[in-house]
């Protein structure tokens, strides 16, 4: 793998490479390499919007137990990665780094199945690279995703005034998500709120208009989906609206669909307060254990 460094931290590594902007990509591998011959299965995990990939390390952790191999990095503008914070000129600069990453772990692990895992925007990122390249991935998980536009934020107008001002000032600050909203866990927002690496600004312009067009896209095509998936969504979610997970499920041709609304949880799902975020963990391990 190109400028790969490893730094062993228990059975934590990491590194980087260099994706076509020039940017430096931070990766985290939570699997040991030293006598892992064959793993059953590839598991690349997306993050969400503003934050970075070490918030999927419990999840992570657990999955490298079935002998899976886990993945993950930070989208360029994210975390460690380089790149001007949570901006882009393409929404296909998050899907391009993906499949990089991912095809730079097949040249080690050949012929072997790929889950996505996908949070937030990462599960745009996800249901968008499933889209693109429908037969690449064994089955997709929806942590959350943004799968529909806010309808209190993506009114006529403001889509309108959006996609000017991406063009014309493409870095201007538009919108703040509220932390608030990230967990029902009072620990788990304070540890939000004090992370020096999730981006603590508002969201910009051209990220916006993009990611506006690509759900745009997305739900223009849902009826095309036919690849295995599970999404999972808190019915309290206030980041990511539920109404696009169940639009989602019910548009896609899939022979192999499931839906799991969890009632009262939020965003961070994998993160949800004890025991329930312990059972959504399980539910996303078991549904990938039974698809090896």
């Amino acid at each position: 793998m190109s400028e790969e460094k490893h730094r062993p931290e228990d059975t934590k590594y990491e590194g980087y490479f260099t994706n076509k902007d020039g940017k430096k990509i931070f990766c985290r591998y939570w699997s040991e390499e030293e006598g892992l011959t064959k793993p059953k299965a590839l598991v690349f995990i997306a993050h969400g919007a503003g934050e970075h990939c070490l918030w999927y390390t419990q999840l992570a952790q657990q999955l490298t137990q079935k002998d899976l191999y886990v993945f993950s990095h930070d989208h360029i503008g994210h975390g460690q990665s380089e790149g001007d914070r949570v901006h882009i000129n393409h929404f296909s600069q998050y899907t391009r780094d993906v499949f990089h990453h991912i095809e730079l772990i097949q040249d080690k692990f050949p012929a072997i199945p790929v889950f996505l895992i996908g949070h937030s925007m990462g599960g745009t990122i996800a249901i968008k690279s499933a889209m693109e390249r429908p037969d690449f991935f064994k089955g997709v998980i929806l942590i959350s995703p943004a799968v529909i536009p806010d309808p209190n934020v993506a009114t006529p107008v403001k889509i309108t005034v959006g996609r000017l001002v991406g063009r014309m000032f493409p870095q201007f600050p538009i919108i703040k998500l509220d932390s608030k909203n990230v967990s029902r866990d009072p620990e788990v927002v304070h540890k939000y709120e004090t992370d020096p690496l999730v981006y603590h600004g508002k969201l910009k312009a051209r990220w916006g208009s993009e990611l506006l067009a690509t759900l745009q896209d997305i739900t223009s095509n849902l009826n095309s989906v036919k690849w295995p998936f599970l999404v999972l969504h808190g019915t309290e979610d206030k980041m990511c609206d539920p109404a696009g997970s169940k639009l989602l499920h019910e548009k896609a041709q899939s022979k192999d669909k499931t839906l799991k609304m969890y009632e009262n949880y939020m965003h961070q799902l994998h993160n949800e307060l004890g025991e329930d975020g312990a059972g959504v963990r399980d539910d996303i391990i078991n549904w990938i254990t039974q698809r090896m």
